[in-house]
């Protein structure tokens, strides 16, 4: 309809001298004299029918949408009294959303049924009511204020033949409002009804917006909680872990956990897939993995193997979790690993990086899958580095991934006497320096450290505490 508006309107101002004026029918439609700025002829109405369907179209803040609607419906029409009420569908009836007595807005608080008064009647008939002369209209409802209304006009405002709301403009002269008014409006009204819903479905969409990330910043600090920063009372060994999501919720996640007397067990998991469904699987699998380390005599396999019974029984379609667990023997500082398609864990000794080759099925894929165990006697100095795929895989603006030789080289200038935790952000910072500052990753970020001292002890046994 706009493009056949704007069609005729070019072909009016291109021609507009051979039209003459349009005049409204009947001794009451006084045109000229109601019109604020007069329309004089077609070209000119068309012109200002253009620029206010354009400019009302792009306005999607509610509140200032009605007040342009209301300026431009002054342009045409000299009202004294003017109301915008839109139709609640769940009440069934139509509320008044703005109005307007004279040139001042004030509260809008009206309510009227389908076929209720002469704004209803308009509503439930689908079409313009005009009334000349209220006290002579039995319809007409009388509302409590200061403005002796004469005249109304009602113009329905329809999508196709859904009730949008209505117009509804009152004068204190009789007979204010022509039929030329009625039909500009009514043209108008189409346009105002796109524009009313248009600023709706802004206003639900911004609502739904602000719901939702309010709901995964909440998601996202429960997350956070389920976390451990750490572990004590695990002699001889420095630990840190570092966790940085690409988005609100991650797939990646860890857990440090109490493996019998002197002993510390640890997890870091990667979920297939990002986002909600990513972060509530892996929160499932910390459920499940707190569950199971409950028995302290499974080897790092056999744990395992459990896990990915547990995972693969709750049958998430297309969902799996690659997962490397990890028992610390503190009292003969051995490390006995497990792992289900993560990356291989990095040993830093004396300056050299070497993997740790331990391969695995990832965990939920099959029923039943036997894993292999890998143990390494460690020394003081030693740094063991378990990363996830994100780590590796951070990409600069040439899609060219940071990669195993930035991270073994890093890792050489390790000195014996760094702390677990700076060595982690020293990762971390250096991922985020070749992404680049302004780049969006595009995979979470995941790191556990352990970094074996010198430390002794008189008791080795010590139960750790997870905090």
């Amino acid at each position: 309809m706009l493009h056949l508006t704007l069609q005729f309107y070019h072909q009016v101002m291109d021609d507009s001298a051979k039209l003459a004026p349009l005049f409204p029918l009947g001794d009451v439609d006084s045109f000229a004299q109601s019109l604020v700025g007069a329309v004089p002829d077609q070209a000119e109405g068309l012109a200002l029918l253009y620029e206010v369907t354009r400019e009302l179209t792009s306005i999607l803040d509610r509140e200032e949408l009605l007040r342009r609607i209301a300026q431009h419906v002054k342009r045409v029409v000299n009202y004294h009294v003017f109301t915008v009420m839109l139709w609640n569908e769940t009440r069934q009836v139509l509320e008044s959303v703005f109005a307007m007595h004279y040139d001042d807005a004030i509260p809008a608080r009206l309510r009227l049924r389908l076929n209720q008064g002469i704004t209803g009647a308009a509503a439930g008939e689908r079409r313009p009511v005009r009334i000349g002369d209220v006290r002579q209209d039995s319809r007409y409802v009388q509302f409590d204020t200061d403005v002796e209304v004469r005249s109304e006009l009602v113009i329905p405002l329809l999508l196709q033949d859904r009730l949008i709301g209505v117009l509804d403009l009152e004068s204190t002269v009789p007979h204010a409002f022509t039929l030329e008014h009625e039909r500009m409006l009514d043209t108008m009204g189409t346009y105002i009804a796109i524009a009313l819903e248009n600023a709706r479905l802004y206003q639900d969409a911004r609502e739904n917006e602000l719901r939702l990330q309010n709901d995964l910043n909440t998601a996202r600090e429960i997350q956070r909680q389920l976390l451990p920063k750490g572990a004590r009372e695990v002699p001889g060994l420095d630990l840190a872990a570092a966790y940085a999501p690409a988005r609100e919720l991650g797939g990646d996640f860890y857990d440090f956990l109490p493996y019998g007397e002197g002993r510390l067990a640890f997890a870091l998991g990667d979920v297939s897939g990002k986002g909600t469904a990513a972060a509530l699987y892996g929160s499932l699998a910390i459920g499940t993995l707190r569950e199971v380390v409950t028995d302290h005599t499974l080897g790092a396999a056999k744990m395992l193997s459990v896990l990915n019974r547990r995972m693969f029984g709750a049958r998430l379609e297309a969902k799996f979790i690659a997962l490397l667990f990890g028992i610390y023997d503190a009292p003969a500082r051995r490390l006995t690993l497990a792992n289900g398609g993560e990356p291989y864990p990095l040993l830093v000794r004396n300056g050299e990086t070497t993997e740790i080759n331990v391969a695995g099925v990832p965990l939920g894929l099959f029923a039943e899958t036997e894993y292999e165990e890998v143990t390494v006697d460690l020394q003081p100095g030693d740094v063991v580095v378990c990363a996830s795929d994100g780590i590796l895989e951070s990409e600069d603006s040439e899609k060219e991934e940071f990669g195993a030789e930035r991270l073994n080289a890093l890792l050489a200038a390790v000195t014996g006497d760094e702390m677990a935790v700076s060595i982690a952000n020293r990762i971390l910072a250096a991922t985020d320096d070749y992404s680049g500052a302004d780049s969006t990753p595009h995979d979470d970020r995941t790191l556990i450290l352990l970094r074996v001292t010198d430390e002794s002890s008189a008791d080795r046994y010590r139960l750790p505490i997870i905090y």
